[in-house]
């Protein structure tokens, strides 16, 4: 596990909660000049419609957006 900003952030990055909890990025939602807003997805996560693809074909996520400036435990 390591520190990393936030405009470090790649599909495929791995960032970590307080608990240890990795949520894997799936995709750049959006970025501006100071802000990054992605897609966090988990096989492991216990609720299912945050890793499956919804019955209207949604994909499952949560959107997340973070400061580029911000210091966060990921893995690269």
């Amino acid at each position: 596990m390591n520190i990393i900003t936030a405009a470090e952030i790649k599909v495929g990055t791995q960032l970590a909660e307080a608990n240890g909890f990795l949520w894997d990025v799936a995709k750049i939602v959006k970025q501006t000049p100071k802000t990054i807003t992605v897609r966090l997805c988990s096989d492991f996560f216990s609720f299912r419609q945050h890793w499956t693809t919804q019955p209207d074909g949604t994909p499952g996520w949560v959107l997340k957006t973070f400061r580029k400036s911000s210091r966060l435990y990921g893995i690269a």
